[in-house]
C-alpha cells in the first residue's frame, strides 16, 4: 500500500476523538478543488507493507485512526490494514472515502466505527466534478446503501465550492439520502483556498457565502438535519 504521510495526533478529523491520521497515496478522481492534490497521482507516497505501517503508528497517544487520502479504497489491501490495526488494539477506526470502490469498502466494514463519506455533487454531475471519463455514480450509490444498512456510523458531507456548485445540489443530495433510508446529520463545509490546492485551479473558485445555504436549514427532508460548518 502506498502511504503519503502520517499525522501522529489530530483533534479535528474525528469528533471528540484524538486520532492518528494515515494518508494513503493515489486517487481515482481528479477534483479540481482537492486540498490534497499532491497525493492524487497513483504513484504518490511510499510503498509500505502492512507490518511497516502498523509499526510506524504503534505507540502514538491517540484513541484510534483516521484513514484518508487520496482515496484509501483504491488499495485492495486496505481491509488487511484495518484488521491489523484492530488486532493491534486500535480504538476507533474512521475512514474517509468518496465511495467509488464498494467491493473494497464492503470488506472494510467489520473493522470500521465511522465513515466520513464525501458526496461530491448531485448524481448527474459526478463525472463532471470528478473529472474522470468513468461515471462512478452507480458505485457511489452502492457504497452509500452499504453504509446505511451497516452498523458503521455514516457521516455524509459535501464540500461546497463557490463558482462550481449551486445551492440546489445540496437540497437534491439531502433528498437522495432520505430516499435511501438515511436519517441524521448531513454536513456541508465550505471550500477554502489552501496550499494543498493546485495553483492553476484556484482562480476558478470562490469561497462560498454561508447565507446562500441558510434557507435550506428549515426545508430538509424528514429525518435529515443540515449542518453548516464554515471554516
Amino acid at each position: 500500500m502506498r502511504i503519503a504521510s502520517v499525522i501522529d495526533i489530530s483533534l479535528v478529523d474525528v469528533p471528540k476523538i484524538p486520532v492518528t491520521v494515515i494518508f494513503t497515496g493515489g486517487c481515482n478522481m481528479d477534483c479540481a478543488y482537492c486540498q490534497n492534490a499532491e497525493i492524487i497521482p497513483q504513484d504518490s507516497g511510499t510503498e509500505m507493507t502492512i507490518f511497516d505501517i502498523v509499526e510506524r503508528v504503534r505507540g502514538n497517544l491517540s484513541d484510534g485512526y483516521c484513514i484518508t487520502g487520496g482515496e484509501p479504497t483504491i488499495h485492495k489491501d486496505l481491509p488487511l490494514l484495518l484488521k491489523a490495526l484492530k488486532d493491534d488494539g486500535a480504538g476507533h477506526i474512521n475512514l474517509n472515502t468518496q465511495g467509488s470502490v464498494p467491493d473494497v469498502l464492503e470488506k472494510c466494514l467489520p473493522y470500521l466505527d465511522s465513515v466520513w463519506f464525501d458526496m461530491k455533487t448531485a448524481p448527474e454531475r459526478y463525472a463532471e466534478i470528478s473529472r474522470v471519463k468513468f461515471d462512478y455514480w452507480s458505485r457511489v450509490l452502492r457504497s452509500i446503501q452499504l453504509l446505511i444498512d451497516s452498523d458503521v456510523n455514516f457521516w455524509p458531507r459535501t464540500t461546497y465550492v463557490g463558482g462550481l456548485m449551486n445551492s440546489d445540489e445540496i437540497q437534491r443530495i439531502a433528498g437522495l439520502l432520505h430516499d435511501l433510508g438515511y436519517q441524521g446529520e448531513y454536513l456541508v463545509q465550505n471550500y477554502k483556498n489552501s496550499s494543498g490546492t493546485r495553483e492553476s485551479e484556484v482562480a476558478d473558485f470562490e469561497e462560498p457565502d454561508e447565507n446562500e445555504l441558510k434557507p435550506f436549514l428549515e426545508c430538509m427532508p424528514p429525518g435529515i438535519t443540515l449542518k453548516l460548518e464554515w471554516r
